[in-house]
């Protein structure tokens, strides 16, 4: 069976996925591409509290314990979190009272990306809302990551496959033809998932 859309012919569907986009999605994926960040943040922040409170030391004593022992606290275990959270709360409120599936088609040269939405996070009449073509020369890279794919169109912008949203083929696959076509993989995960089968 042919597809034509966008006055393209697609020609075969290979393999596909369905996945959902919600907040927990979105997050996993932003504290991947933040990892760096909030690593950085992290030990600035520690640095500076130790660095001040060794200083603040020798003129009193225990004013300078107290900061080396917050500043550990504060920068190894609160802000990771506290960053996590703003991240999470903040993807909850662009998402907004809907329910979202993501769906891709992965053809020879290009994957098509279909996006569909519900009225309400109560009711499950899924229309479509959008769609892209994307050629995998334009991909970026592509990221195994916690039983994910992230699909990158640019250094900062993902699409997020589920290996279990695999409808046609198996995630091993996927990787297999986007590796075929010269897009840089990056492994990120030794979580053994059991392959979906057809």
């Amino acid at each position: 069976m042919k597809i034509t859309q966008f006055g393209g012919d697609f020609g075969r569907i290979i393999y596909k996925n369905t996945s959902k986009m919600d907040e927990d999605e979105i997050t996993l994926f932003q504290n991947y591409a933040m990892k760096k960040t909030t690593i950085i943040s992290s030990v600035a922040f520690t640095l500076f509290f130790v660095l001040f409170g060794i200083g603040l030391s020798f003129v009193i004593l225990p004013m300078g314990i107290i900061l080396i022992v917050c500043g550990c606290i504060g920068g190894l275990i609160f802000m990771p979190y506290l960053l996590k959270d703003s991240v999470k709360k903040q993807n909850t409120q662009n998402l907004g009272d809907r329910k979202y599936l993501n769906t891709f088609e992965f053809y020879e040269n290009s994957v098509l990306v279909t996006t569909e939405a519900t009225s309400s996070k109560e009711t499950n009449d899924y229309k479509p809302i959008a769609n892209q073509t994307i050629n995998y020369n334009e991909l970026y890279q592509l990221v195994v990551y916690k039983a994910h794919l992230f699909l990158f169109i640019s250094p900062g912008q993902s699409f997020i496959l589920s290996f279990k949203g695999m409808t046609k083929g198996t995630y091993q696959d996927v990787i297999d033809l986007i590796k075929s076509k010269g897009v840089k993989i990056i492994d990120k995960t030794n979580v053994a998932v059991p392959a979906t089968k057809n």
